[in-house]
């Protein structure tokens, strides 16, 4: 009986310690956009932190393509039990409702760990131009049908989403033109290759402060409290204009729950931070920070909503 005992405590003590050794090798952030974007900045801020609560290295690797999918797709079939995933919402809950789907089901391939934020897009136009405001802007594409162009990071993100439902607010044509790298798109933006852009806070607040670019319109219901001058796109005369992006931690959904919850607990604690909280702050990002639980219910939520949001934009399958 003392031998069973012995052998039990033994026992008990290596899964502990074996469940609080996560990780035990370096850890891949993977950031399912090109460097520069929303994700791919955010990713780098929150990287050194964990390394430092970790006790291990910490890289982030850029996947782009299709909106994000690559890189989700890349996590999912990870492994290696030390990879996990920074996206936004395109990928997880609104190219589940285009054709064609994405090779996975983020509500059973994925694991959410934590909701970090949600940012706003700010609606920009090269200081080239002569649009001055929202007015000038759809009195322009009234006038020159399919001339007036808006970039974007792909079919289905909240760039796209916002000036599909633009067009169909406003019963005028508008032309998309996806980039999937990031400093293409900042650039025909700013000399006006492309007319104009939903772009994150994270990508145009820093360019404003600059004056690289105008913004003419922000994309939430409420004003950013970073730009309180700027109107948005619903008090203009679109009431219900709402194309907000989000940004999340998730892991493939092998990753184990003790894992799941480590890698919770340490990101929140980041997000935490005076100095990460205000520099997310500075960059336009709503910072939320929430439960698995309450990221997966937000997810169950998004899909159906998402799918609507398509429908009444009219932004048809691929």
């Amino acid at each position: 009986m003392r031998r069973f005992l012995l052998a039990l405590l033994l026992g008990l003590t290596t899964l502990s310690a074996s469940a609080f050794a996560w990780p035990e090798r370096p850890v891949t952030i993977i950031a399912p956009f090109g460097p520069g974007t929303s994700v791919d900045i955010v990713a780098r801020l929150l990287a050194p932190r964990l390394q430092a609560a970790w006790g291990q290295p910490v890289t982030v690797l850029n996947v782009p393509g299709s909106a994000g999918i690559i890189g989700v797709e890349r996590a999912v079939r990870a492994n290696d039990g030390h990879t996990i995933l920074l996206s936004a919402d395109a990928a997880i809950v609104v190219r589940i409702s285009m054709a064609p789907r994405p090779p996975y089901d983020p509500r059973h391939d994925l694991a959410p760990i934590t909701l970090i934020g949600r940012t706003t897009n700010i609606l920009v136009v090269g200081n080239n131009q002569p649009i001055q405001n929202l007015a000038d802007l759809v009195a322009l594409a009234r006038t020159r049908p399919g001339t007036v162009t808006f970039g974007h990071a792909g079919n289905g993100t909240s760039q796209h989403i916002g000036g599909e439902m633009l067009a169909q607010m406003a019963g005028v044509e508008l032309t998309g033109v996806a980039y999937n790298e990031p400093a293409s798109q900042i650039q025909d933006v700013l000399t006006g290759r492309v007319t104009m852009s939903f772009q994150s806070g994270v990508v145009a607040l820093p360019r404003l402060r600059d004056n690289a670019w105008r913004a003419i319109a922000v994309s939430a219901p409420e004003r950013m409290a970073a730009l309180p001058e700027v109107p948005t796109v619903a008090e203009l005369g679109y009431p219900g204009f709402d194309a907000v992006a989000w940004l999340g931690v998730l892991a493939p959904a092998s990753m184990p729950a003790a894992n799941v919850a480590r890698v919770n607990r340490d990101v929140v604690a980041a997000l935490a931070e005076p100095e990460m909280r205000a520099r997310l702050s500075d960059l336009g990002v709503d910072i939320v920070g929430s439960s698995p639980g309450e990221f997966r219910a937000l997810i169950e939520r998004e899909i159906p909503r998402m799918a609507g949001v398509l429908s009444r934009a009219g932004i048809r399958p691929e």
